[in-house]
């Protein structure tokens, strides 16, 4: 999280606090005004005063508690938890409510409890911090639901984005020049292989319009629409060239971000042919491990800095999988062995 998210969640916690047992305070005082003598008004105020104090000590220590155990737990457990916090913060109060009178004027409030009305008490004080538990979760929840529209919102954007970046690296001038001249070649030499670039640049760009406004796209979606754009870079590269695709079928079907390998294999190809030996080989791999989907994108050729995860491409890459797998993903670039590597794992559901 953020540092000012952070600040925000506590400000915005710690606001409501404030407000919402001031306002309590002075709903019971105005409420007990009816059934008590003038003269006893300012100590009336006093005994709501130290109640409000004490709910609002109570119910902040609860929120800790709630905080460090509430966390990923199952309804069942919240609900036993609150209920037995409310009940022994609830037996608590009283005395604690009787200490701080005594604190304030001991004189005026000598340290006493009314056991007698103790458990009518205790159970009072027990239903009004199941209410604040109530209200704490349902505002806890709504955040979260904001939050993960927000997220969602912010991964929409990045992939209209990433459709936008494709477009600037494949629809410009050096690759239409390439692509179109080598279609225009190939028609009087090999017309079936003319008609089979048409046919892979058409499906390329048909994938590229068709999905800028989604957020994820089945693997096999995406791995398609990458072998359509690497047989129009196979003619123009020719045997210089390998590419291998290793796709398991277990892993075919898992969702993935719009356009997330492409910027991989862009860049593969432009350093790989840069800083590597002829031919350069390319191997594209997906698998499922421990229910994690594991992709790779390698390739014969030395790293160089620029490409060392600050380029646009792979920058996009990193951010809209934290936005999509929030703490659900790795990313990393390395070079071993003459190949460097780019290697994705997002955690998937279990089958």
């Amino acid at each position: 999280m953020r540092l000012s998210n952070l600040k925000t969640r506590l400000s915005s916690f710690w606001t409501l606090q404030i407000i919402g047992w001031s306002l309590y305070g002075v709903m019971i005082y105005i409420t007990f005004l009816t059934v008590v003598d003038v003269s006893r008004m300012f100590s009336l105020l006093q005994v709501k005063f130290i109640r409000a104090v004490v709910g609002f000590l109570l119910t902040s220590g609860i929120r800790y508690i709630y905080k460090h155990l509430a966390a990923g737990r199952s309804f069942r457990f919240i609900a036993l938890l609150v209920f037995t916090c409310s009940v022994l913060f609830g037996c608590v109060w009283p005395i604690g409510e009787a200490a701080g009178l005594w604190l304030l004027s001991s004189k005026l409030f000598p340290f006493a409890i009314a056991w007698s009305s103790y458990p009518r008490q205790a159970l009072d004080y027990a239903m009004t911090l199941l209410a604040w538990s109530a209200l704490y979760f349902g505002i806890k929840n709504w955040q979260a639901w904001q939050a993960e529209r927000e997220r969602t919102l912010e991964a929409k954007a990045l992939a209209h984005q990433a459709q936008l970046e494709m477009l600037r690296y494949q629809l410009n001038p050096h690759f239409l020049f390439n692509a179109l001249n080598s279609i225009r070649a190939s028609i009087d030499e090999d017309s079936r292989r003319a008609k089979r670039m048409i046919t892979e640049l058409s499906e390329f760009l048909r994938y590229s319009l068709l999905n800028g406004n989604v957020a994820t796209v089945p693997l096999r979606d995406e791995i398609a629409a990458i072998s359509s754009y690497l047989d129009i870079e196979k003619i123009r590269f020719e045997e210089r060239l390998k590419v291998q695709f290793e796709i398991a079928a277990s892993a075919a079907a898992e969702p993935i971000p719009a356009f997330l390998i492409h910027p991989l294999v862009e860049n593969a190809i432009k350093h790989g042919m840069m800083n590597g030996a002829a031919p350069m080989q390319l191997h594209i791999s997906a698998e499922r491990r421990n229910n994690r989907l594991r992709l790779e994108v390698a390739n014969t050729g030395k790293m160089q800095e620029s490409i060392n995860g600050t380029g646009i491409g792979l920058k996009n890459v990193r951010e809209r999988l934290a936005q999509l797998f929030p703490d659900r993903h790795s990313f990393q670039l390395t070079e071993t062995d003459g190949w460097i590597r780019a290697v994705i794992e997002i955690e998937t559901p279990g089958t």
